[in-house]
């Protein structure tokens, strides 16, 4: 295959949106006469009858603008059937399974359970098969604009790495200090002042509610000390009245943890290689078009 006469290097946004989803929309108003001719590309003639369908806008110069948007995504449409011809990858079930397992062999059948099911899920979906197909297009050509290295996906795991943080696990302290009632607000502050002048919050807890709570929240309680354990910082400790009572809650650790980098690359990979393969298309598209622009006769 010859790069340089199939994909130069690099194709534009809306073309690539207009490919992928092929989004025909009908517009306002009556339907206008159009000239036998209605624009050329290449050797290509687009006729009027192609057009019928869609009513257009009374006003010239909103039918123009509107026209001008057709007869682009039809051009696009030309340009990417023919890519497709040239490089004789079918965008069918075949080619997207073809790129299922390509992405499972890269990471030596490693790929979490969840990436994998995604992509096998989307196996008989029309969009998935024609990126599969793209996708193969350019790595046969110029592999480099649609495979990022593994530097770049290291880049974007650090870049966005609040993203990749799994549930914060947090180790919490606590004991019930009395009823929910003014009896129990009011032991529960003297509990407080005495862990704020340094008594242990062990030995308080075995005064206070020996082997009652345990340390855990009560079942039906758990909504107060959720938002509690949100609102300390470790080693903090905070009165949490619930419907059981009224309890003393410390927070005594809290532990972030991140998916790693060898568990979140399949996916990242696959995210960069998407954006990669539409930039690829968008620039290959502008350089179609420099060299065969489109004639409008309207």
């Amino acid at each position: 295959m010859d790069k340089i006469a199939l994909l130069p290097k690099k194709i534009p946004k809306k073309a690539a949106k207009g490919l992928l989803f092929c989004a025909f929309l009908p517009f306002l108003a009556g339907a206008v006469e159009l000239p036998p001719v209605v624009a050329k590309f290449g050797t290509t003639e687009l006729k009027r009858e192609q057009f019928r369908t869609f009513s257009l806008p009374e006003q010239p110069d909103a039918r123009r603008r509107e026209l001008k948007k057709l007869v682009d995504t039809e051009v696009y449409l030309i340009i990417l059937r023919q890519l497709l011809d040239l490089s004789k990858i079918p965008p069918d079930a075949n080619t997207a399974r073809r790129y299922v397992e390509l992405r499972k062999k890269q990471f030596g059948g490693k790929i979490p359970p969840a990436t994998a099911k995604n992509l096998e899920s989307r196996i008989g979906d029309k969009g998935f098969q024609l990126k599969s197909a793209l996708y193969f297009t350019f790595l046969a050509a110029v592999p480099e604009t649609v495979e990022p290295s593994a530097e770049a996906v290291g880049r974007h795991y650090e870049l966005n790495k609040a993203s990749f943080r799994k549930p914060v696990r947090s180790e919490i302290a606590l004991f019930r200090a009395g009823n929910n009632d003014a009896k129990g607000r009011e032991q529960a502050k003297i509990i407080l002042s005495r862990l704020r002048q340094g008594e242990d919050f062990q030995a308080l807890a075995r005064q206070f509610d020996p082997g009652g709570s345990r340390g855990r929240a009560p079942a039906e309680d758990k909504l107060p000390f959720e938002r509690a354990v949100r609102e300390l910082k470790v080693g903090e400790t905070l009165p949490v009245p619930a419907a059981s009572g009224i309890y003393m809650l410390k927070l005594v650790s809290r532990t972030e943890e991140y998916i790693p980098l060898s568990e979140a690359a399949p996916a990242i990979r696959e995210l960069l290689s998407s954006r990669m393969l539409k930039e690829a298309l968008e620039q290959y598209m502008r350089e179609i078009l420099a060299k065969n622009p489109v004639q409008y006769f309207f």
